[in-house]
């Protein structure tokens, strides 16, 4: 009699078992993440901005809704203190030199923290020879209309006041551009 090498697998541990039940045990949890996945992306038409009115820096009126069907506006809501923040200004500089003959106006909005004061913002805006417009977001207002709570934030409004797209991390004058002509 001749021993049979080959080693026995019982039923339950058999590869085709053990592949269907961890189909079974998968699938379900792979068809809740798409659900929640889906319930997050939500609605894909984009909401309105919230309308505001500011004092630039260079004491003109500045107010969103004089802006919709003429321009997309590009805000940037910052602070002096906030090292990311800081970093990323000459690159809207230069994307805004890059852009400022298209519809579009780029508005960086000076959020006080309790760390810098408006002449802090202003100081800095003139030690980089920033040339968009400035505005202080008084009492921190319009950060509040737009549920922001990280700095800094950039939030991109299309031509009919709609607002498009948010961004929450620093951005090159590479990729804002490219998102300022896809407005």
């Amino acid at each position: 009699m001749v021993a049979n090498s080959s080693p026995q697998v019982s039923p339950a541990h058999s590869p085709r078992l053990r592949l269907g039940t961890k189909l079974v045990i998968l699938t379900p949890f792979c068809l809740m993440i798409l659900v929640l996945a889906s319930c997050i992306g939500g609605d894909a038409t984009p909401e309105p901005a919230s309308d505001f009115q500011v004092n630039l820096f260079d004491g003109t009126s500045f107010r969103l809704s004089d802006q919709i069907g003429q321009r997309a506006v590009v805000l940037n809501f910052w602070f002096p203190s906030c090292p990311p923040c800081r970093a990323e200004m000459p690159d809207f500089e230069k994307s805004w030199q890059q852009v400022k003959d298209e519809d579009v106006l780029f508005l960086g909005l000076f959020v006080p923290q309790g760390f810098d004061t408006e002449q802090d913002a202003k100081d800095f805006v003139d030690e980089l020879g920033l040339t968009y417009r400035f505005a202080t977001d008084t009492g921190a207002q319009i950060t509040l209309d737009y549920k922001l709570a990280y700095f800094p934030t950039t939030i991109f409004i299309d031509k009919s006041g709609r607002l498009v797209q948010t961004e929450i991390s620093t951005l090159d004058a590479e990729k804002l551009t490219e998102m300022v002509l896809d407005l």
